[in-house]
């Protein structure tokens, strides 16, 4: 999802309720609130490239799209996903059976011990906080199959580790811990 902003001399006005303003070296920018996650200041800049001209964004992000109950996406698709944060994705993924008899749940509960065990690695906290973001798409986009594996298969092997559910619970969106909270009480840590 691309983030759509708005320039202007100053002499119109925006709805404060729909538009986030701000002023840049460009003039005034106008940012819809409506999906998009201020993260910091924000600033725009222009770049100019031999390649290319354009605006470039900071402090605005996407905001995540919104579960809306069981998605498409198969287990074919998250191994796809999970090569772009681990490489051996592809080769486990023969391991365990590939394209004639996939053991998905083997597989991904594999996988999280992987990522599980490197929680504390300091150089490996960028791969960590990417699977954390990878399993709430389980839970976002998945079909069934992935939806009852990221639930009941990978969180139960992620909150084995305290280290592990630390984090991970420090790099999911709002919206997942309070499902998971509501939900799946016996994967929740108490507080």
């Amino acid at each position: 999802m691309e983030v759509s902003v708005s320039f202007t001399d100053g002499t119109s006005e925006r709805d404060p309720e729909l538009y986030i303003e701000d002023t840049s070296e460009l003039g005034r920018v106008y940012i819809h609130r409506e999906g998009v996650l201020v993260t910091g200041d924000i600033q725009v800049r222009y770049e100019k490239h031999p390649w290319i001209e354009c605006f470039e964004l900071d402090g605005v992000k996407a905001a995540p799209a919104r579960r809306k109950g069981i998605g498409t996406k198969n287990a074919k698709g998250f191994v796809k996903s999970l090569s772009t944060i681990y490489s051996k994705a592809y080769d486990e993924y023969r391991e365990y059976g590939g394209d004639e008899a996939f053991d998905a749940e083997a597989y991904f509960a594999h996988a999280a011990r992987y990522f599980a065990d490197m929680a504390g690695v300091v150089d490996r906290a960028k791969m960590y906080r990417l699977f954390s973001g990878f399993t709430e798409n389980m839970w976002r986009e998945g079909d069934e199959q992935m939806y009852h594996i990221a639930m009941d298969v990978m969180l139960p092997v992620i909150k084995e580790r305290t280290a592990a559910w630390d984090l991970f619970e420090d790099n999911i969106t709002e919206e997942f811990r309070e499902f998971i909270k509501e939900n799946i009480k016996e994967n929740i840590k108490e507080n």
